[in-house]
């Protein structure tokens, strides 16, 4: 799916994705850091099927993948996907190492949850290791609740992460997105 309009926030601007940002999703998805809690897999451990899944990416039927750069210089910061079904939103993000703990994890999902408001969705969820303390702390702090346990597997990997699914009912009243 193709986002119809970017989603401007005060630094940023979540856009479509296009096929020339695919090293850029992978600089931070397949990084040993930045993708630790990711399902994507190491860069040493990339293969033909995981590079295949990027074909078409920028149309995908069944959601919106989307990069987040600075409005002023075009630098892509981070990307964003949003996933629709039914009246939920399902949610992933990511931000570049240089960029973390400058509130643009904030900023990306105060925008997103605006949007997806517009767009009439009553819930939004996002699956989340549960070692992943800077996850957990940014959708707390947006309202989201934990939800189901569950549990995921890297790409390639013999590696698992234990995992719950967070959830933000939309008509709450104290869900702001000012973040």
């Amino acid at each position: 799916m193709r986002i119809e309009s970017s989603i401007i926030t005060p630094r940023l601007r979540l856009r479509a994705y296009e096929k020339d940002d695919m090293d850029f999703c992978m600089s931070i998805w397949c990084d040993e850091e930045a993708g630790k809690y990711m399902s994507d897999p190491a860069m040493k451990n990339v293969d033909e099927k995981y590079l295949a899944a990027f074909d078409g990416m920028e149309d995908d039927p069944d959601g919106y993948f989307l990069i987040a750069e600075f409005k002023d210089s075009g630098e892509r910061a981070g990307t964003f996907c949003i996933f629709p079904e039914g009246g939920n939103h399902d949610i992933g993000y990511s931000i570049a190492k240089k960029y973390w703990r400058k509130g643009l994890g904030s900023e990306m999902l105060a925008g997103a949850l605006d949007r997806i408001r517009a767009l009439g969705g009553r819930s939004v969820t996002a699956e989340v290791a549960d070692d992943n303390a800077a996850s957990l702390a940014l959708l707390h702090k947006f309202g989201f609740v934990e939800g189901e346990k569950k549990r995921f597997k890297k790409w390639n990997e013999e590696r698992y992460f234990d995992s719950h699914v967070l959830v933000l009912t939309m008509d709450r009243k104290d869900n702001a997105s000012e973040g």
